[in-house]
């Protein structure tokens, strides 16, 4: 379980690179006061926090439903399996299918997202920054949906849930660091992390796979 968390907190961190191209836009323009660094800081960090509290609930559901499966005894196809679908998707990524094949309905909504709360961009109380942070975190994007598989492998609650949530953590850093400078890393560096990113995915699949294959070893073992 240890070793699936630091793999979602990685995967946070390296998908953070690519939100700020997606979330960006909108993390620059938060009615963040203006007035100190510190009102600025609590103000983006609970913006985040909005965005990690959709991500857990997200993790929540799929733990449901990872959990049902586990208990008709699907666990380790269900661990195996997900792993299987993130390799395919990253390896998908690799030969230019984009894993943001969503790309301009993401930039649609995210306008739909500025529009629909203009009165409270104007506001600048702390439940808008939080509730703008819960809609965001709704936002369709790829790595949220290569987390959410990797969270389903987890096949319980507490573990699905634990897994979005540090997914959303590993995002904080940056996000939070985008909001109060509003400074874009290169294009070179994106796209050397969009470059790695398949690779960290596979290695989150790797792990979910193995995982999968010692349960059957304890439950043979448990036969015995």
């Amino acid at each position: 379980m240890a070793q699936l968390i630091i793999a979602a907190f990685t995967m946070g961190l390296l998908g953070s690179f690519h939100c700020v191209g997606m979330c960006g836009p909108l993390a620059l323009s938060l009615p963040l006061n203006n007035d100190s660094l510190w009102s600025k800081f609590s103000g983006g960090l609970l913006y985040n926090a909005g965005r990690i509290t959709t991500y857990s609930l997200l993790g929540l559901a799929v733990g449901l439903i990872g959990h049902s499966i586990a208990l008709a005894g699907f666990q380790k196809a269900l661990s195996i399996s997900s792993g299987i679908i993130i390799i395919l998707v990253a390896a998908g990524s690799l030969v230019h299918t984009k894993i943001n094949f969503l790309n301009k309905y993401v930039v649609r909504f995210t306008s739909a997202i500025k529009n629909r709360f203009k009165k409270y961009f104007a506001r600048k109380s702390w439940t808008t920054l939080f509730m703008i942070g819960t809609v965001n975190g709704l936002l369709p994007c790829g790595f949220v949906y290569l987390a959410l598989a990797a969270a389903i492998g987890a096949g319980n609650v507490i573990g699905s849930t634990t897994y979005m949530a540090q997914f959303g953590l590993g995002t904080l850093p940056m996000m939070l660091f985008i909001s109060l400078s509003g400074n874009f890393f290169g294009l070179k560096f994106n796209r050397f992390i969009n470059k790695a990113t398949p690779y960290v995915a596979m290695a989150v699949a790797a792990l979910l796979i193995v995982r999968g294959i010692n349960m059957t070893e304890h439950s043979c073992c448990h036969h015995h």
